[in-house]
């Protein structure tokens, strides 16, 4: 098993304190399932979110929150039928009206399709602070950039399973156990697999190779 980390340098106090709703959202996230093909030379990220949730209540609507400068292309329900979703950008929350109730304790799924350009010039969720730019010399995204769609922010903890396909030459970094996928057309897959209930969902894509740094019997790969 590798060791890859993530070194990154954020403002916890004020990240923590942006966004949380003031009433929590009725449904408590189990998982994601996301795959994401990013492109740095073109700053573009196209991506499929699927999102396993047990409402708390009994919900005919949810609210999600995603970035704002990424487009919502659709929203499906786990039987593949669609969902009428409506965006606001003042909280970037993506409403999402259930075509069916669901009741306390059940279990259902939502997928999201989305896309969008994100070159670090966007509007951040805390002035001063980019959380997510895609560029050929190197990108990140983090999961305060709100680049998956985000349920009660820093409150509702999750598991996750994320591939992220870049193009030769780059190599991915990222929250969890990381295996090698194939990918067509010469582009690179890596799968991260993070198990227990946290915040995963922070990834890097850089160039070169990483600078090992021992210390306490312990050898960690920087980028």
């Amino acid at each position: 098993m590798r060791t890859r980390l993530l070194l990154l340098s954020v403002c916890i106090a004020s990240v923590g304190a942006f966004g949380q709703n003031t009433q929590r959202n009725r449904v408590d996230v189990q998982d994601y399932t996301i795959e994401a093909q990013i492109d740095p030379r073109a700053g573009t990220i196209s991506a499929t979110a699927k999102v396993n949730f047990v409402a708390i209540d009994d919900v005919t609507n949810i609210s999600m929150e995603l970035n704002n400068s990424l487009a919502l292309d659709r929203v499906v329900d786990e039987n593949g039928a669609p969902i009428n979703a409506s965006r606001t950008r003042d909280d970037m929350a993506v409403r999402i009206a259930l075509n069916q109730p669901l009741q306390r304790g059940k279990a259902t799924s939502l997928t999201f399709v989305y896309g969008g350009k994100l070159s670090g010039d966007e509007e951040s969720p805390v002035f001063g602070i980019k959380f997510a730019a895609i560029r050929p010399e190197g990108s990140y995204l983090m999961y305060p950039a709100r680049w998956f769609p985000v349920n009660d922010y820093t409150i509702d903890r999750f598991a996750a399973n994320i591939k992220i396909t870049v193009p030769d030459g780059y190599s991915v970094i990222g929250s969890g156990l990381d295996t090698d996928e194939q990918a067509p057309g010469g582009a690179k897959s890596v799968r991260f697999t993070y198990t227990q209930p946290s915040f995963p969902g922070s990834i890097a894509i850089v160039r070169g190779s990483a600078r090992p740094v021992s210390s306490g019997g312990v050898t960690t790969n920087f980028y």
